[in-house]
């Protein structure tokens, strides 16, 4: 199997509403051998204000963020050639299932492409922050994880390259990132092979739910508001709701005993408050799964013992009364939570509903879909607004903006313009970067004394240049 490592230095940390601007990624065989790479960068995006931290971090210039001649649209069409040149491999990342993945869907789907690109034509992937978390567990002596603040275990790319000795001297440029990744992964699967061959064989949700439920049961690693815990726990049921996307998990830290013989409602208090039972697992997230031989490794179960954890599982998988009851329950939950929801939760956003426009895609909209792509700028121009999916008329109408806004009609133009001044300029809060967000942030940065002093100011300079050109065409 081939292996792509990449990673992406994007505008800011907002998945849903930041841009990418370097990618960096190389092809390696199964010897972690490099046989091909790709670097590139593009300008922002026009409806984009980019973070001062993350360019901070990333260290890219006003100068490039404007100057630039590669946009966002020929680098997602050059990466996508290239993974597809280079597919079917495992595509891998640090923390790139939470963030670099989800970031890559977005820029492929906002320029008319499929998005599932690493899940689809037997390509899989893998998240080496993932494997490092797991082996800290599971396989404590295969890397040294160091303790950053509080004392609590540092799981940060820069700060794990930096203890096991690993190159990583230009932290933050994607194609170092990528190095220094791809030589961490050297060393786990080196050192820790079978949690490196447990998560590498998971290709897709359902491989991990049938390990759920084909096992007693499992070990399972989870973030929970932020903290890093280890499970033993076995399968229920999937969600009624998410289907297979999802599935509960009883921990089997609790006696079930107490459980099986009450009400709905008394069940559903004992579930789903402190401290909780049910744990719902995001298949679809990729998460950590390990069978029951690493049972050991998990300290707050040992002392129950292998023999009542295998008594437990076995009362929760013969109850048949009690796994629909749970079943039951979730679905409750869920419509408790739509009904209660705010109007403001409900507020649209396109950039948010990409998963559910490429999903539910009518037949009409896939055929002008694959049109457009094909398209030259004017033809795309007079394709846009035919689609019945308003997601896929905004991002349509955004794409011919940013790369030909000439081939725009007059109406369409003086729309996409207003719609952009209004939401970088707006004072409400808002789930992106808005410009005023960005003024109170330069005055925050200038408190700070290490702040980079000329990036600040050629960054402030920027940023009212931007709501000069904004502000005229409200």
């Amino acid at each position: 199997m081939n292996y792509v490592f990449y990673d992406f230095e994007t505008s800011g940390h907002n998945k849903d509403f930041d841009q990418i601007l370097q990618i960096g990624a190389v092809l390696a065989d199964e010897g972690f051998q490099i046989k091909d790479k790709i670097n590139i960068s593009c300008r922002l995006k026009k409806n984009i204000i980019p973070a001062p931290e993350a360019l901070l971090i990333n260290k890219i210039s006003i100068d490039q963020l404007t100057s630039n001649e590669t946009s966002h649209y020929s680098l997602v069409d050059q990466l996508k050639k290239k993974f597809e040149e280079w597919s079917p491999a495992c595509f891998i990342g640090f923390n790139s299932i939470s963030f670099d993945e989800d970031v890559l869907r977005m820029g492929l789907f906002q320029s008319f492409n499929f998005p599932y690109l690493t899940t689809s034509k037997d390509n899989r992937r893998l998240d080496v922050l993932k494997l490092a978390r797991a082996v800290s567990a599971f396989a404590p002596n295969s890397i040294v994880v160091p303790l950053g603040e509080n004392n609590k275990q540092s799981f940060k790319l820069v700060d794990l390259t930096k203890v096991n000795q690993i190159e990583h001297s230009n932290a933050h440029d994607a194609i170092a990132d990528v190095n220094a990744t791809l030589e961490l992964a050297k060393r786990i699967r080196s050192n820790a092979p079978d949690v490196w061959n447990s998560l590498l064989t998971h290709r897709k949700g359902d491989d991990i739910g049938k390990v759920f439920f084909n096992e007693d049961f499992v070990c399972y690693q989870d973030l929970v508001f932020g903290k890093l815990y280890n499970f033993a726990a076995t399968f229920v049921c999937f969600h009624p709701v998410y289907g297979k996307s999802w599935l509960a998990a009883f921990d089997l830290k609790h006696d079930p005993r107490p459980l099986l013989d009450l009400g709905f409602s008394e069940t559903k208090q004992a579930l789903f408050t402190s401290p909780v039972k049910i744990r719902q697992v995001a298949l679809n997230k990729m998460p950590v799964v390990l069978s029951k031989d690493h049972f050991n490794s998990l300290d707050d179960y040992k002392d129950i013992g292998l023999e009542e954890i295998l008594k437990r599982a076995k009362l929760i998988k013969e109850n048949t009364e009690f796994c629909n009851k749970v079943f039951e329950i979730l679905a409750e939950k869920v419509k408790e939570k739509k009904e209660t929801a705010s109007q403001d939760e409900q507020d649209f956003f396109p950039e948010q509903s990409i998963h559910q426009s490429s999903i539910k895609m009518s037949k009409n909209d896939k055929v002008l879909f694959y049109q457009f792509q094909k398209a030259n700028w004017d033809e795309k121009a007079k394709i846009f607004n035919n689609f019945e999916d308003n997601v896929l008329k905004h991002f349509g109408r955004l794409l011919i903006y940013d790369e030909d806004p000439n081939s725009l009609p007059e109406d369409q133009l003086k729309v996409v313009k207003k719609e952009i001044a209004e939401n970088l300029l707006t004072t409400n809060e808002k789930p992106w970067i808005t410009i005023p967000d960005c003024q109170k942030k330069i005055d925050d940065l200038r408190a700070d004394e290490n702040t980079d002093k000329k990036f600040l100011n050629d960054y402030d300079l920027f940023i009212q240049d931007l709501e000069s050109q904004h502000k005229k065409n409200l």
